[in-house]
C-alpha cells in the first residue's frame, strides 16, 4: 500500500517524504532541560539514601533470618 503525496505548492506527486524531527534550542533547555537534570539529581540522592539507610539493614536482617530481600532502591534508579 502506498502513500500517494502530493506537492501542496505545485501538485506534483514527486516528493520525498522526511523522518527529521524538530530538535530543541537552548531555550527549552533552559526552561524544562535544567529542571529535569536536578530532578534525575533528587531521584539518585534518594535513592542512594534508601540504599544506604534501609535497605542494607533490611538485607542483614532478613540474612540472618534466611529470608529473601526485595531491594527497594531499585525503583528510584530505574523507571
Amino acid at each position: 500500500m502506498a502513500i500517494n503525496v502530493k506537492c501542496p505548492k505545485c501538485g506534483s506527486t514527486n516528493v520525498q517524504l522526511s523522518n527529521e524531527r524538530s530538535k530543541h534550542g537552548f531555550l527549552w533547555f533552559i526552561l524544562f532541560g535544567l529542571f529535569f537534570l536536578a530532578w534525575l539529581v533528587v531521584r539518585w540522592i534518594i535513592g542512594i539514601t534508601i540504599f544506604c539507610i534501609y535497605d542494607w539493614w533490611m538485607f542483614i536482617i532478613k540474612k540472618i533470618r534466611k529470608k529473601g530481600h526485595v531491594w527497594q532502591c531499585k525503583r528510584w534508579f530505574s523507571n
